[in-house]
């Protein structure tokens, strides 16, 4: 479970990132946390703002947003730039430039289009914009197995030391 915080937090660490590739699972992973937390501030938005009149922060967030949905103007605003480096690292993933995350734009034929894009496997090997992330994952998985001191348990018949 701890590897699931780790992964969202590195993909939050490297959101402005544009360069380099991303692996699907990564990228369905992301989408996914990201799809609960606007739910989760959707949810607050209107338990919170249909039970009572906002105070302190909230207040502060519905004068900045006109009075709609603060909670969800703060998601939008602190993980759409990650959303977008990672669709992009996504279709590098895949061999296309980023600028074809532009597709999502077309009204109701883009995301189509823009799906089947996603969920493909990626390019094998090295492709312009970098090493396959599966292949460096692994390689960095050989790398943690190899570095691991191996602690070898006494034998039952070798003498103690007090003896």
């Amino acid at each position: 479970m701890f590897s699931l915080y780790g992964k969202l937090f590195s993909i939050l660490r490297a959101s402005f990132s544009y360069s380099g590739r991303t692996a699907r699972m990564e990228f369905w992973l992301f989408l996914l946390f990201y799809a609960l937390m606007f739910f989760a501030a959707l949810g607050a938005d209107v338990t919170y703002f249909r039970q009572q009149q906002p105070s302190g922060f909230p207040l502060l967030l519905s004068l900045l947003v006109g009075g709609r949905e603060p909670f969800v103007w703060l998601h939008l605003i602190l993980l759409s730039p990650a959303m977008i480096a990672i669709t992009v690292r996504r279709l590098h993933d895949r061999g296309h430039k980023g600028w074809w995350g532009l597709v999502y734009l077309v009204p109701l034929f883009g995301l189509f289009p823009m799906v089947a894009m996603l969920a493909r496997k990626g390019q094998q090997g090295f492709n312009r914009f970098g090493a396959n992330p599966l292949d460096l994952a692994a390689l960095a998985k050989r790398e943690a197995q190899a570095a691991k001191p191996i602690y070898n348990s006494v034998p039952a018949s070798a003498p103690s030391p007090a003896e």
